[in-house]
């Protein structure tokens, strides 16, 4: 589960992955994805990926795309990806 907390208008807002904290050494490595590496994924542009995570794309969609912010460096977790994924099959969303 992803828990989306709203923010003030200067800070960003944040993704929690995972139901729970994540322990250290127990996030799956493998499953974080680069914006290009998950494009690839998706089968979309780059472009499509990167304006999914601005904080206006939160304003049109109450259930944006999940990630991970890490400073300048933008990256996702594939398994919340999925979820994300089966919420919007047919265009709509299932939350």
């Amino acid at each position: 589960m992803i828990a989306y907390q709203q923010s003030t208008p200067k800070q960003q807002n944040t993704f929690t992955i995972a139901e729970r904290p994540i322990e250290p050494g127990r996030l799956e490595h493998q499953h974080i994805l680069t914006p290009e590496e998950l494009a690839e994924r998706l089968k979309v542009p780059v472009t499509w990926v990167y304006e999914s995570t601005r904080n206006r794309a939160a304003l049109r969609n109450c259930d944006p795309l999940p990630n991970i912010r890490m400073g300048k460096y933008l990256r996702f977790y594939w398994p919340e990806v999925e979820k994300w994924l089966e919420r919007h099959q047919g265009g709509q969303t299932n939350a």
